[in-house]
């Protein structure tokens, strides 16, 4: 599990979204959880405060208890920290760069790619009834057309899975 989250964390760059598909996979492959269970936490990440591959948490405590929770969670976050604090050192130093511009702009598209494959793998586990569509498209025409907070959203969706979806 820590080599898993280790490397994840690693390839994480652009947010967290862009791992959760090969999260995805290696939590349903190795046992950790079923796909389901995956988007359940998925969401619950959503709701709390901070990051949300804080869910590795839950993946861990699934698999392996209050220790699984602990190696999940440090092996999401440890690497990543690393890296980024010497990526942002050395972002600094080459400001002034043309290579600095490229490599962002080059790297967009990528982590766009990456968000919606996100979008598509956390669907899997969702519930495939035509009530769950209906909420689904809501949820979304509201999320583009407004600004309600996405907690907000999660828990109407919530509050509507609990009445259609029995």
């Amino acid at each position: 599990m820590a080599l898993v989250f280790g490397w994840l964390s690693i390839l994480g760059f652009g947010g967290g979204k862009g791992i959760i598909p090969q999260m995805h996979t290696d939590s349903v492959q190795y046992g950790w959880t079923t796909s389901e269970q995956f988007s359940q936490f998925y969401t619950i990440g959503k709701l709390v405060p901070g990051p949300t591959t804080i869910f590795t948490a839950l993946i861990g405590m699934q698999a392996a208890g209050v220790v699984g929770a602990i190696v999940a969670t440090a092996a999401m976050f440890v690497p990543s920290s690393i890296l980024m604090m010497v990526a942002g050192s050395m972002w600094k130093r080459f400001s002034a760069s043309k290579w600095k511009d490229v490599v962002a702009v080059g790297l967009e598209p990528v982590i766009i790619g990456l968000v919606w494959s996100s979008v598509l793998t956390i669907g899997r586990g969702a519930l495939h009834a035509w009530p769950a569509y209906v909420m689904a498209a809501i949820v979304t025409v509201l999320m583009i057309r407004t600004s309600v907070s996405a907690p907000l959203l999660i828990l109407m969706g919530a509050a509507g899975g609990a009445a259609f979806l029995r």
